[in-house]
């Protein structure tokens, strides 16, 4: 049964998402602040977030970017009133998964929720651990090392590298990885690309030049 954490202050809306999702048949834990969040990531296996941006003690944001920092690979929806573009780039940016804004429809939450499972834990090939040159990558743990180091990602980045290691003679377009990585169609913005890129590659040195980019299109693996 999957696990999903419903991180809102809002106890009304906390207690409608709760009731909801358990009729579903998922198992959910709440928590109206960041730190209460934290609390139960760090004490419960948590399979997807549902993340309110306006909270008491910090932001979601701001929660974002410890779950980046902590390279934990759990998927996040963005629930917020705030339906200003900035906020949505922002936030797909530090690694959200989907966005919807208040007010909407229980049922349209679920379908997200399906669909960005369906994402994360799509029908795994044959082997569950790929190894290209000096990158190994393990989808069953969602784990990656490079020349035998461990590689600490975030759940993007950790897709991303899965797809081009899977697809090792492949070119992917910005417009591919946005559909096929973050599963949105985003009107041709693809700064959030080269964004996730960029902070994967530092992370990659001195490896970083395994991810090839191929001007004017989009990247691959070098291999």
């Amino acid at each position: 049964m999957m696990n999903v954490l419903i991180i809102e202050d809002d106890s009304s809306i906390q207690m409608l998402l709760k009731l909801s999702l358990e009729v579903e048949g998922y198992r959910t834990e709440t928590a109206g602040s960041v730190s209460e969040g934290l609390k139960v990531l760090t004490n419960r296996r948590t399979d997807l977030i549902l993340l309110d941006l306006m909270l008491p003690d910090r932001s979601g944001f701001e929660l974002l970017q410890i779950l980046q920092r902590e390279y934990r690979s759990v998927p996040v929806i963005v629930l917020t009133a705030k339906n200003e573009m900035n906020d949505k780039i922002l936030g797909f940016q530090l690694g959200a998964d989907d966005y919807l804004t208040k007010p909407f429809e229980t049922r349209e939450l679920v379908e997200r929720i399906k669909a960005v499972m369906r994402r994360t834990k799509a029908a795994a090939p044959a082997s569950e651990t790929v190894q290209v040159g000096c990158i190994e990558i393990d989808r069953r743990e969602r784990s990656c090392q490079i020349a035998g180091k461990p590689l600490k990602t975030t759940s993007k980045e950790f897709d991303f590298l899965w797809l081009l290691c899977t697809n090792p003679k492949t070119v992917f377009t910005r417009e591919q990885l946005l559909d096929q990585v973050w599963g949105y169609e985003y009107y041709g913005q693809t700064r959030s690309v080269d964004m996730m890129v960029n902070r994967l590659r530092e992370k990659m040195k001195p490896h970083d030049h395994l991810v090839a980019t191929v001007h004017g299109t989009g990247y691959k693996l070098e291999v």
